[in-house]
């Protein structure tokens, strides 16, 4: 790995302490039973509040950072090749929460590092802007006679998780090292920064309705009205007494893009309509993201309507510890490059920086399925996590093949 500058090797110091802090706390495991992982002060960052105060309640420091690497091996433009990143610092950020008054709860994650290593370039560590930041205020401390469990509006940047089972969880719980290509062309990355919008939250028992309108402006911080808008919404449903399962949780939901043609996209898509559901049973888990729509363009290539789903099943060997998992998606177009590869490391196999394969770059075609299989591994659950698994992938647009290959996948995330 290159890093680019006298601050990367400052912060690539700050990786190490983190190894140095676990194996101090591997030496001082004899006064913990031989557990290691309780050694580590993961909840350093937690400030000493008083719940029942009447001003602070809550204030958490904290942070993640994830490490991966990668390996593809595939075919595109009749060419082979091969390509890899032995280390990618794929995320680093820095997070608050808290609540204060008993009414008013707020988070922030804060990105701390881009890593330019797709195109030879090297990693720096610093501040590039917000991930997520909003503030959310709960209604029912003032208005508490009014029949609702949930009764809130928020105001800040966040990711649209109405529209995909995936993105609704969190990323140091996901059970993949990526998420989908669905999941990344409904609710793309965005420049590495959420989206700024106001949303309100109404449920009653086993029912949540969300709705809210955000702003299609990518700045790294809060964005701007000056551009298009969304309107999102969605109804989630808890059939997990009716269905008798530990967790079941149904979501239907959508969005609607207006924009005009100066303004930033937010995803290909005009409309969308994204069902959703999670079954957890036992030592199994079910995740499945459905999505249906017309893009925008913006030719006719890319244009036209679009579906796609995902399926993925989970199964405990070693509860709490060592997870199995399987994924298989596919997305479909009625444009020839309607629909796009979101596989970060294919892609960047066809950058001229690397492999120089123009179409793998762009990585558009009609028709897209992949199928993935893994393990999580958490030596310290909540906190630190090993993920490896294989990919195969397949890309084409009018039957031809623009991308066939398999990718192996390995991950750290350690959460703070």
């Amino acid at each position: 790995m290159h890093f680019a500058s006298g601050r990367d090797c400052a912060s690539f110091s700050a990786v190490k302490r983190i190894v140095m802090l676990m194996t101090a706390a591997a030496l001082t495991a004899e006064g913990n039973d031989g557990n290691w992982c309780e050694a580590i002060p993961w909840d350093i960052g937690n400030v000493p509040t008083d719940a029942e105060s009447p001003w602070l309640q809550s204030l958490r420091f904290g942070g993640y950072i994830h490490l991966q690497s990668a390996s593809v091996d595939g075919r595109a433009a009749n060419r082979d090749f091969s390509y890899g990143r032995a280390l990618d610092v794929r995320r680093t950020r820095l997070t608050m929460a808290g609540k204060a008054f008993n009414a008013l709860s707020w988070s922030v994650h804060a990105n701390m590092s881009e890593d330019d290593g797709r195109t030879n370039g090297g990693v720096e560590f610093d501040y590039f802007g917000l991930f997520t930041a909003y503030a959310t205020l709960d209604l029912n401390a003032f208005l508490p006679e009014n029949g609702l469990d949930t009764f809130s509006i928020s105001y800040g940047k966040r990711k649209l998780t109405e529209l995909n089972e995936e993105d609704e969880t969190s990323i140091n719980s996901i059970l993949t090292v990526e998420r989908s290509s669905l999941s990344s062309f409904v609710v793309p990355f965005r420049a590495a920064t959420g989206t700024t919008g106001a949303w309100m939250s109404l449920g009653r028992g086993k029912d949540l309705v969300k709705l809210g309108v955000f702003s299609t402006d990518t700045t790294p911080e809060f964005g701007t009205w000056d551009d298009g808008t969304l309107l999102i919404g969605s109804w989630e449903h808890d059939f997990a007494e009716v269905l008798d399962f530990d967790e079941a949780r149904l979501s239907i939901g959508g969005g609607v893009q207006d924009v005009k043609g100066g303004d930033e996209v937010y995803s290909p898509w005009e409309w969308v309509f994204t069902p959703w559901f999670r079954l957890t049973e036992g030592r199994w888990q079910w995740h499945f993201s459905g999505a249906v729509g017309e893009l925008e363009g913006p030719s006719a290539t890319t244009g036209g309507s679009f579906v796609g789903a995902c399926i993925l099943p989970g199964y405990w060997l070693v509860e709490d510890r060592l997870q199995l998992v399987c994924r298989y998606e596919f997305m479909k177009s009625e444009a020839p490059r309607g629909v796009q590869l979101r596989s970060r490391y294919a892609r960047e196999a066809g950058l001229p920086a690397n492999e120089g394969i123009p179409s793998l770059a762009a990585g558009r075609g009609d028709f897209h399925q992949a199928l993935y299989g893994g393990f999580v591994w958490w030596p310290c659950p909540k906190h630190l996590s090993v993920l490896g698994g294989v990919e195969w992938e397949q890309m084409t647009s009018r039957s031809v093949n623009v991308y066939r290959g398999t990718t192996l996948w390995l991950s750290t995330r350690v959460i703070f």
